[in-house]
């Protein structure tokens, strides 16, 4: 389905655009800055020309989904810079089994007993993806466990958020959600950059900014339009074991980003995990 590889395209090319970012040294906090007040600057003009009913009820799911949705970013931040872009995604990709639990229990969503077993594998792939030593041979310590488990809660949340919304029926205040989350990012980004400042931003950062913006802003979207059409115990995974896949093999060959032994252990199972659940 078009509509499903659009949505796996945009969001695996999130995190590559990111770590392109980092890799030549633009300010990342000014970037994800840049990121979010393009998104909610796209979203903001498009909820005001249609004014969608339930605007409110998109803007107080945003306002939640919004402080979740940029944790993410400023825990990936150190995350890639320890452990590379494949073994930090694929904490965020894991992340699916919480949207899926809650459309287990929540939205009666039965699973199969292969999807329980892929559920079970996902919980087995994280200790090994936390403990492997990353791109860098660093030491893990009590800070990074936490930074990499914060990954895969706040992750986790954020996908929920979006399907709790779109169990409302207010599809119309889409935009208003969106543009709430985002503009949470951008205050919050805004914060953290004047806090930890050493130079102006410049172009570099504009640039890379309003590119991560736009897949930020289509990623969004597009899961929205997803969940029409394709439950979300079967959506997620799919997502999350194709983008893994993608960002390990273009990291490794375009980087030399390549994890260690269990790391490529963790990424394997973590693949096969989200595959099963997807039967």
């Amino acid at each position: 389905m078009w509509l499903l590889a659009a949505t796996i395209v945009a969001n695996t090319s999130f995190a590559l655009i990111l770590r392109a970012a980092q890799r030549r040294k633009a300010n990342d906090v000014g970037v994800g800055m840049f990121n979010y007040i393009f998104a909610s600057a796209v979203y903001w003009a498009i909820g005001g020309i249609a004014r969608p009913e339930g605007a409110a009820t998109g803007g107080v799911y945003g306002l939640i989904a919004g402080c979740f949705n940029v944790t993410i970013f400023l825990l990936l931040l150190p995350a890639m810079r320890f452990k590379g872009v494949a073994i930090s995604i694929a904490m965020v990709r894991l992340a699916a089994v919480i949207p899926m639990g809650a459309a287990i229990l929540m939205w009666h969503e039965a699973p199969s007993q292969i999807q329980a077993v892929g559920i079970i594998l996902a919980l087995l792939a994280l200790p090994m993806l936390s403990l492997d030593k990353g791109v860098n041979h660093e030491p893990l310590t009590a800070r990074r466990i936490m930074v990499l488990l914060g990954l895969f809660v706040s992750n986790g949340m954020t996908l929920l958020m979006m399907k709790a919304f779109q169990e409302t029926g207010f599809v119309a205040a889409r935009s208003i959600y969106l543009a709430m989350v985002f503009s949470i990012g951008a205050l919050v980004c805004g914060v953290a950059w004047l806090r930890t400042r050493t130079s102006p931003l410049g172009w570099t950062e504009v640039k890379w900014g309003v590119l991560l913006g736009i897949s930020n802003a289509a990623t969004n979207i597009l899961i929205f339009y997803t969940l029409d059409v394709l439950l979300a115990s079967v959506m997620f995974p799919i997502l999350a074991a194709v983008g893994l896949s993608l960002t390990t093999v273009f990291a490794a060959v375009m980087w030399r980003e390549i994890p260690g032994r269990l790391g490529w252990m963790g990424i394997v199972i973590a693949v096969v995990a989200v595959g099963l659940a997807n039967r």
